[in-house]
């Protein structure tokens, strides 16, 4: 039993580390294609906001997803009205590493752990791909919805509502 757990230790993190440096090279050609589901998902979320611009920026040594996003209707924080204007937008960003890590953990373990025919490997695979379809289009936009709704710094009394 512990050979087992040892191997599968050990190829998960040679998968990891694989997985991680094909996330890097290949990151931005991974996520660029997802930009306008990411961008649908939001809008979806939160009717109250419209998301102008999303693209990949390099910045220094980190590659983001930065978006440019106009409130469209009004927005009520606390006991203040916050009115839409082309003026005032949010810019939230995120790594491109987020967006893949999620998945990369996903992969490594079906990947790596043991099986003893090639269609169980295929089944695993294929029952894997709706659930990175849904790590991708959910983690990432309710993170931008949930940075742009985090108003608490600013104002800490208001009251907090559900999203979903």
């Amino acid at each position: 039993m512990r050979q087992q757990i040892r191997s599968f230790a050990i190829r998960l993190v040679i998968l990891i580390a694989i997985l991680l440096t094909l996330g890097r090279v290949y990151g931005t050609t991974i996520v660029t294609p997802m930009l306008p589901a990411l961008t649908w998902v939001i809008e979806a979320v939160d009717d109250h906001l419209q998301v102008d611009h999303a693209f990949i920026v390099n910045r220094s040594a980190d590659t983001v997803i930065q978006l440019k996003v106009t409130p469209i209707r009004i927005l009520v924080i606390g006991d203040r009205m916050l009115m839409p204007d082309a003026q005032l937008h949010f810019d939230p960003t995120t790594l491109i590493g987020s967006v893949l890590q999620p998945v990369i953990l996903l992969l490594a373990i079906v990947l790596a752990w043991p099986v003893t025919r090639l269609w169980a490997l295929s089944a695993r695979l294929l029952l894997a791909v709706p659930m990175m379809v849904l790590l991708l289009v959910v983690n990432v936009p309710l993170g931008f919805v949930g940075t742009m709704q985090d108003f608490r710094e600013y104002v800490p009394e208001a009251p907090v509502s559900l999203m979903v």
